[in-house]
């Protein structure tokens, strides 16, 4: 519990697709000692924002944003632990592996913008699309996981935890008037996490295509 804090982000100037608004959303620590925070690049905007995260004990520090991912929904937030007085010093360890189907899962997060629901589910695919929006930066070129585990707004950069109590997947969607819930694997979150807790800049690239999974039948049926 101490290591998930609650998001206020605002967006101080219209920037590409975001405009001048404050939003809410979740975090969680995934580093004590350097004060890192993951969360969804949605969150973290793709502009100039002043944010705030308010932590177990009601403690509210100001954040900065340290990375954005050009390519996948995920983005890093940077506190002063030092700063911290009432909070215990805590974090979650990524455990990419965990994601499978059938696990059972609990998504902690600022649902709806209540401070700290659990909401329960199980992974019921791994292999699906990323999901499309009406946005400049959709995700692309990786599979997102699913269950019903029926998030909304506010619970965006939640943590999706294993029996174990390790983060296997990072909430980012949901779908508007069902129970699906749309998360993202750990496996590039981790690869960026490693240089950035070397204090290197994080290698990225593209292959200027984006990809998409389809049945080996509906291939036959195009010719392919």
């Amino acid at each position: 519990q101490p290591a998930i804090v609650a998001l206020k982000v605002t967006t101080v100037r219209s920037f590409e697709e975001d405009p001048a608004s404050t939003s809410q959303g979740t975090g969680f620590v995934v580093d004590q000692v350097r004060g890192l925070i993951l969360t969804n690049r949605h969150i973290t905007g793709v502009g100039p924002v002043r944010a705030t995260a308010t932590f177990d004990r009601h403690e509210e520090l100001e954040i900065e944003v340290l990375y954005r991912d050009p390519v996948h929904d995920f983005g890093f937030f940077r506190y002063d632990p030092a700063r911290l007085r009432l909070t215990r010093c805590a974090g979650i360890s990524l455990d990419p592996q965990g994601l499978r189907v059938g696990a059972e899962v609990r998504v902690i997060g600022n649902d709806a913008g209540e401070k700290l629901q659990i909401l329960s589910g199980t992974i019921a695919r791994i292999d699906r699309n990323v999901p499309e929006f009406n946005t400049i930066y959709n995700d692309e070129n990786t599979f997102y996981a699913g269950a019903g585990a029926g998030t909304s707004g506010g619970s965006s950069g939640s943590p999706v935890l294993s029996k174990e109590g390790r983060a296997i997947a990072l909430n980012a969607a949901g779908q508007e008037g069902a129970a699906s819930a749309f998360f993202l694997p750990l496996d590039r979150v981790q690869y960026a996490l490693g240089f950035l807790q070397a204090g290197l800049p994080v290698p990225r690239g593209t292959c200027l295509a984006a990809f998409l999974f389809k049945p080996f039948d509906e291939l036959m049926r195009v010719g392919l």
